[in-house]
C-alpha cells in the first residue's frame, strides 16, 4: 500500500528509487501475469467464452483466465521489454534490459487491483443469473458498473506509470519515451496480430 501511495504522489521519484534496488524476478512474474490476466479477461469476454451458467463453470472460467494470463503475460511483456530495448537504440535511450523489465513490472502494480475487481465482477455476474430479489440485483449491477469504471481508471494510471517509469529507466525526454514505447509495443502488436491472434 505504501508503494501504491508513492506511485500516486511521487511516481518519478518512486521509479528513481526502484532503479537503485535489485530486481525481484518473483514480482516481475506476478505483475506480468496480472497484466496478462486482465488481457485474457477482455479477450475471452469479447469472444463470449466466459461461462457463468453454473458455479463450477464460473470457477473453471477464472482458472482458464489465470492459466492463459500467466502464459500470455510473461511472453508478451518480456517480448515488449526486449523490443523497447532494441528501439531504444534509435532514440538514444539507456538500454539496460533489467531496468526496463523492472519498470514495466512495477508499472503494472495498480492493474493487480483489477484482477480482484474482475474476479468479483464475474462472481457477481454469476449471482445475478440466479433468482434474487430485484433490489439486491440492482445493487449488484451498480457494483459491477462501479468496478468497471475503476478498472478503466486503473488502466489509465498504468499507462501513465509506464510513461514515467520508462522515462526514468531509459533517461529519455517525454516525446522520445512515448515514441520508443509505441514503437517497441507496436512491433509486438504486429507479431501478435499475425502470429498469435489467429490461433486464439
Amino acid at each position: 500500500m505504501n508503494r501504491l501511495q508513492a506511485f500516486w504522489k511521487k511516481p518519478t521519484e518512486t521509479f528513481e528509487l526502484i532503479q537503485t534496488e535489485k530486481i525481484s524476478w518473483f514480482k516481475v512474474f506476478i505483475f506480468f501475469s496480472s497484466n496478462g490476466f486482465v488481457f485474457s479477461y477482455y479477450l475471452l469476454k469479447s469472444k463470449g467464452q466466459i461461462r457463468i451458467e453454473t458455479f463450477k463453470e464460473t470457477i473453471v472460467s477464472i482458472l482458464v483466465m489465470l492459466f492463459f494470463g500467466i502464459i500470455y503475460g510473461l511472453i508478451s511483456n518480456f517480448s515488449v521489454g526486449f523490443f523497447i530495448k532494441l528501439t531504444g537504440k534509435i532514440f538514444g535511450g539507456k538500454n539496460d534490459l533489467k531496468r526496463i523489465y523492472n519498470t514495466l513490472s512495477w508499472s503494472y502494480l495498480p492493474i493487480t487491483i483489477s484482477v480482484y475487481l474482475i474476479i468479483v465482477n464475474i462472481l457477481i455476474a454469476r449471482v445475478l443469473t440466479t433468482e434474487i430479489e430485484s433490489a439486491f440485483a440492482i445493487i449488484l449491477a451498480l457494483l459491477v458498473g462501479i468496478f468497471s469504471l475503476l478498472q478503466a481508471a486503473l488502466g489509465i494510471w498504468q499507462l501513465i506509470l509506464i510513461y514515467k517509469g520508462l522515462k526514468v529507466a531509459q533517461e529519455l525526454n517525454s516525446w522520445k519515451t512515448i515514441l520508443n514505447y509505441i514503437t517497441g509495443a507496436g512491433i509486438f502488436g504486429i507479431i501478435y496480430y499475425y502470429f498469435i491472434f489467429p490461433y486464439l
